[in-house]
């Protein structure tokens, strides 16, 4: 053998090698993107559409901060996730209040967390959002991987209370 053959021997392998560790290297970072950043990076919000319309109730400015709080709140909790909109409609949400709150006068003993932040905080001051969202990768799996729509969020706004940030006070969320 002589001196050639012995140098291209030589350098195949180590080509061999590199293209293992460089193919080995590219399925690390996928899987890793893959298993542990999709799962659990923050809320995705940078395509969220927002539909708002106010009334009298509330300034855009107050109904801006609630959803700011709102998606301070989903951003600790909802890892992996994407929220595609977020609605406020003060009529809506006025109308879904009132149903809530007569549900629970004219059925003595039940009750409910809206019906509650009526009582506490008083009518004119609590709203319910709807939101529109998917957890493809992450979220704690009770959402499965479809579409989700018609979220509930109730906030209530109490600017003195110890509870409240931006003023607004969380008081349930869910169908």
């Amino acid at each position: 053998m002589n001196a050639s053959n012995r140098h291209s021997f030589r350098s195949r392998p180590r080509t061999v090698d590199i293209a293992a560790v460089l193919v080995l290297a590219a399925i690390i970072g996928y899987v890793g993107y893959a298993m542990l950043w999709l799962p659990s990076r923050p809320l995705d919000v940078s395509h969220t559409q927002y539909a708002i319309r106010t009334g009298d109730k509330f300034t855009h400015r107050q109904i801006d901060d609630a959803i700011g709080v709102m998606l301070d709140r989903k951003h600790h909790d909802w890892h992996g996730c994407r929220m595609d909109r977020i609605r406020y409609d003060e009529a809506w949400s006025n109308e879904q209040l009132r149903l809530e709150h007569q549900m629970t006068i004219d059925s003595p003993g039940s009750s409910s967390s809206m019906s509650d932040a009526i009582d506490t905080y008083g009518m004119d001051r609590v709203v319910i959002f709807q939101s529109d969202f998917q957890c493809p990768t992450g979220g704690d799996g009770s959402f499965g991987t479809d579409e989700q729509t018609g979220w509930t969020d109730t906030y209530a706004y109490a600017p003195s209370s110890p509870k409240a940030a931006h003023g607004w006070v969380f008081i349930d969320s869910g169908y």
